[in-house]
């Protein structure tokens, strides 16, 4: 295995000869089976040129004990948002304990990121649209039963010769051996099994009746206002946290449900992303959302300025 435990071999397999940037970020766990990350931080390296120092960043980061992921797939400019994703050169899914079964395409690179769980990667004969290759992620996460908030745009995955910290041992992330295997996207198209219907219409979820035109965000921090027109960013793990962290600062700032509800369903706002994939279940999810938000707001303070920390705590200055 080359190059600072496979982490180099990985981009390789995975990156080709794209260029792009790499998106590294890390953050310290509170404790083992801790789902929080405090003290979070990004960083950006060009690929191919910069790779090597990439590669130095996660082992130091590593190193001080920090949880280490990298973006699987390059960007086009410093900001881990979808408008900035490169065409993808590889797909990709973590698997979370589920394996690709009988009848679909093999990986061609595993990365065993604990005992018994693995991310998967399946290298094209091409690059593709990264909004076409997020459907071929999502088809494949599908058919395998993967983690089915392991496969979208700006996903993290963890590089190859890292600790896991989330377990108490903190074993190493271990890259097994690649495939040389390149896969035609458009015979993945044809042979994958399609989306539920409601995934491929996109159907707007029912909302509450009555609501307004969103309401004006501009008394936010900028991190808020980023958060909300960009949706999920580098500080939160998933899309469910940075949705509560986005709900439970509305309610700081004294916005009511209504206006809560229509910042969080506004097309517009990344924030929506969620809500809106999931179809005719979006109204159950963020009425459960809003409901814990509104329960665990701070009182309400009136217009002063909000922030949310990377945890979603909310803190008035």
């Amino acid at each position: 295995m080359s190059g600072e435990g496979g982490t180099l071999e990985l981009w390789a397999h995975l990156f080709g000869e794209q260029h792009g940037l790499i998106a590294g970020f890390s953050g310290l766990r509170p404790a083992a089976g801790d789902k929080r990350l405090e003290e979070t931080c990004s960083a950006y390296f060009s690929y191919p040129n910069e790779q090597q120092r990439a590669s130095e960043w996660f082992r130091e980061e590593a190193a001080s004990e920090r949880e280490t992921y990298f973006c699987a797939h390059l960007l086009m400019a410093k900001r881990r948002v979808k408008k900035n994703a490169a065409p993808l050169s590889a797909l990709y899914v973590d698997g979370d304990g589920a394996k690709p079964g009988r009848g679909m395409p093999s990986p061609t690179v595993v990365v065993q990121s604990s005992p018994g769980r693995a991310q998967f990667y399946w290298r094209l004969a091409e690059p593709v649209a990264p909004e076409f290759g997020e459907r071929l992620n999502r088809r494949l996460a599908l058919a395998m039963g993967g983690d089915k908030a392991g496969w979208d745009l700006t996903q993290l995955l963890r590089p190859p010769g890292t600790p896991n910290f989330k377990y108490a041992d903190a074993p190493l992330v271990r890259l097994l051996a690649p495939i040389d295997e390149r896969y035609d996207p458009a015979e993945l198209d044809r042979l994958l099994p399609a989306l539920p219907r409601e995934e491929i219409k996109r159907s707007k979820p029912h909302c509450p009746k009555g609501l307004g035109p969103p309401p004006d965000l501009s008394r936010f921090s900028l991190r808020m206002q980023n958060l909300i027109q960009y949706g999920k960013h580098g500080e939160y793990v998933s899309r469910s946290e940075a949705d509560m962290a986005a709900c439970i600062a509305l309610f700081g700032a004294s916005y009511s449900a209504a206006e809560v509800w229509a910042v969080m369903t506004d097309r517009t706002n990344g924030i929506s992303e969620k809500y809106f994939e999931k179809g005719r279940h979006g109204e159950r999810y963020l009425s459960l959302t809003i409901g814990k938000a509104r329960a665990q707001a701070p009182p309400r303070l009136g217009r002063g300025k909000v922030y949310a920390s990377r945890k979603g705590v909310v803190s008035v200055g």
